[in-house]
């Protein structure tokens, strides 16, 4: 009965994963990004490609909180859920037909499932500030299997800029995840897809994406978190929404590592709703 409950709980939190992934592509408008409404600086991705990667990597998802379960942070868990990762990168390749979609989706909902897995399996709840110190355990163990990295926009970006990315955003805990939350959670707004996109340009605001980065430079990146800090200011739609997407589209920028970190911040959101933590009380209490 244990491990039919275990299983159970498992495969739940990849759906979950799933669900946030298809919540973040489905999420319209997003400057520069792909939508239901079309595929913003993106010329060789639409929304069903995205929903293509979103189920092929379910699978490795719930594979990754099966190997979490019952474990805690360790340099073989990080070891585990880094070779798990490298099996979903090629599955979301053959999905795609080579194109990346999700590869920083991947890290970092990785390491969050990885976290509350643990968490939920050792503890019965789930209390975030214990799953962000956790995932900043998890980063500093060293990935051994990993002795020649393959050259990537984050390493390009790092290599010319010193932005560390998607690796040090999780080794500082994924601090524009929670900024995204506590926009979240702070704004008083009734329509949801307003809260959301609300939480789509709290990230931008704050966020060196070193996706804006790989295509433009510090310039540009600068004029774009500038301008989601003033649409964060007004209720949507406003002017400097509209001019942050025409921006985004005559600079060919996308901010792609902002969007993982929305997907991430959706499958948060979903774990307050969906198990029961905290004795009754939300993960954020």
């Amino acid at each position: 009965m244990f491990a039919l409950a275990v299983e159970e709980n498992c495969r739940r939190l990849a759906q979950l994963v799933e669900e946030a992934l298809i919540a973040e592509v489905t999420l319209s408008p997003k400057p520069g990004l792909v939508d239901a409404i079309d595929s913003g600086a993106h010329h060789d991705m639409d929304q069903a490609l995205f929903l293509r990667s979103a189920q092929a990597l379910t699978p490795y998802f719930e594979e990754m909180a099966l190997v979490s379960w019952g474990s805690i942070m360790s340099q073989e868990l990080r070891e585990a859920i880094a070779a798990i990762g490298r099996k979903a990168e090629q599955a979301m390749l053959a999905a795609t037909g080579g194109i990346n979609t999700h590869k920083g989706a991947i890290w970092a909902l990785g390491l969050l499932i990885s976290a509350v897995s643990s968490q939920l399996s050792r503890k019965q709840r789930i209390f975030l500030p214990e799953v962000f110190s956790d995932i900043q355990l998890l980063t500093a163990f060293p990935d051994r299997a990993l002795t020649q990295q393959t050259e990537s926009h984050g390493k390009t970006v790092q290599a010319k800029y010193g932005h560390l990315g998607a690796y040090g955003e999780a080794a500082a805990g994924f601090p524009h995840v929670q900024i995204a939350l506590a926009d979240y959670f702070s704004r008083d707004c009734s329509n949801e897809t307003k809260k959301r996109l609300h939480m789509l340009l709290a990230i931008i605001a704050t966020l060196d994406d070193t996706c804006i980065l790989y295509r433009s430079n510090q310039e540009v990146l600068a004029l774009v978190q500038q301008l989601a800090q003033k649409a964060n200011q007004q209720a949507l739609p406003n002017p400097a929404f509209h001019a942050l997407a025409a921006f985004c589209q005559s600079e060919n920028v996308s901010p792609g590592g902002s969007a993982d970190l929305l997907a991430a911040s959706f499958f948060l959101l979903s774990i307050n709703s969906v198990l029961p933590v905290n004795e009754g009380k939300t993960v954020y209490q």
